[in-house]
């Protein structure tokens, strides 16, 4: 009889202890996600928020409003950036190996030193602006979504559709 008590406790243990502490990591609070307690932010608006230097790893960041924000020297590995809006926004030296930019708002964004080896930049939209300096693009899928980069390879030879880029309404990140 004692042991069928246990038995029940053991099912619904996690259920009373873990539920509670998975939730807090997504939100759609952007107080909570900048406190740092949850990984993810799906849509929020973080427009001019202070992540520098942070620690995001595999954060849901699918159309959030990143435009003037600050995540320099930061680590997103993993993250998903999907239909994002990053104009304006300070992304130096930080880490987004393997991250997912697909679609998203990079013109006039600061990514010198960057790491965006093995990162999917398929349609992102960049401009003149969008500073590209020193940025590791190692085995990432380039904007037209056919090209994967090779070390050398001269950026200004990948086609660009302006036209299929200022009609992405689909996302609305052009604010």
């Amino acid at each position: 009889m004692k042991y069928k008590y246990w038995g029940i406790l053991a099912l619904f243990a996690p259920v009373v202890f873990v539920a509670p502490t998975v939730a807090q990591f997504n939100t759609t609070d952007p107080a909570v996600f900048l406190s740092g307690q949850a990984r993810s932010c799906q849509g929020c608006n973080l427009q001019g928020a202070d992540l520098s230097n942070q620690s995001r790893v595999n954060s849901q960041l699918r159309q959030a409003n990143l435009s003037n924000a600050n995540l320099s020297g930061g680590n997103f590995r993993g993250a998903f950036f999907t239909c994002a809006n990053l104009s304006n926004t300070n992304l130096k030296n930080t880490n987004f190996s393997f991250a997912n930019f697909v679609d998203a708002n990079l013109s006039g964004a600061d990514l010198s030193g960057a790491d965006l080896s093995k990162t999917d930049l398929s349609g992102v939209i960049i401009d003149a602006q969008t500073n590209l300096n020193g940025v590791n693009l190692t085995g990432a899928k380039l904007w037209d979504a056919k090209t994967i980069y090779q070390p050398g390879m001269d950026l200004s030879t990948i086609p660009r559709d302006y036209t299929i880029e200022s009609q992405r309404v689909k996302c609305n990140n052009r604010r």
